[in-house]
């Protein structure tokens, strides 16, 4: 039976991510990465996301350029967990879904600036194991701000852990797309789509 009611549908993953909210009693301090955390967030991703970014002087590019690009998660001062965002411009989703994109050292007209629009999100690395996973919660919030709330998701996971984590956020396989790549529509945008197919 077809529905138009997106709660009543499946699209609606384990914990969907649009609809996350931070804890109450949070246990997590969420901040963007700056050049006193850097190597914290490197030393992680070294470990964690092994073949991945690493690069301190591109990370450092990539924050100033646009300074919604990375965040951080910690606890008791120390760093536990991050998330490596890349804002797209029209270009880098064009190039994106043809499988142009270079996720390791991209080229920056494919980005957008601070104070430019973004056509998409590339989940560049993200790190939220243990009490991290709280981080996620906070970035879920701060991707509600009107600035992003249309913007979809885009991830290239590596690992099995981030596939997982890709599935149960409600990203799902991008068809016909070269290589893994996996897209989040978020909630705002199913919801038009299902007013427009009623």
């Amino acid at each position: 039976m077809e529905t138009n009611n997106l709660f009543e549908s499946e699209e609606i993953a384990k914990h969907e991510f649009d609809f996350l909210k931070p804890c109450k009693n949070t246990k997590i301090n969420f901040n963007r990465v700056s050049d006193c955390n850097l190597e914290e967030v490197i030393n992680i991703s070294k470990v964690k996301i092994p073949n991945s970014i690493s690069d301190k002087s591109l990370i450092r590019e990539i924050i100033k350029y646009n300074n919604d690009n990375v965040f951080c998660f910690t606890r008791n001062h120390r760093v536990i967990g991050f998330c490596a965002m890349l804002m797209l411009s029209p270009l880098g989703l064009e190039r994106l879904l043809l499988d142009e994109f270079d996720g390791k050292n991209p080229d920056f007209k494919c980005l957008s600036k601070t104070e430019e629009t973004t056509a998409a999100i590339y989940i560049w690395g993200l790190v939220a194991s243990g009490f991290a996973i709280e981080g996620v919660r906070h970035m879920s919030q701060f991707l509600q701000q009107s600035k992003y709330k249309t913007i979809n998701f885009f991830s290239r996971p590596n690992t099995d852990a981030g596939v997982r984590i890709n599935i149960n956020l409600g990203f799902k396989p991008v068809e016909n797309a070269q290589g893994d790549l996996y897209r989040y529509v978020r909630i705002v945008n199913r919801e038009l789509n299902l007013q427009r197919s009623a």
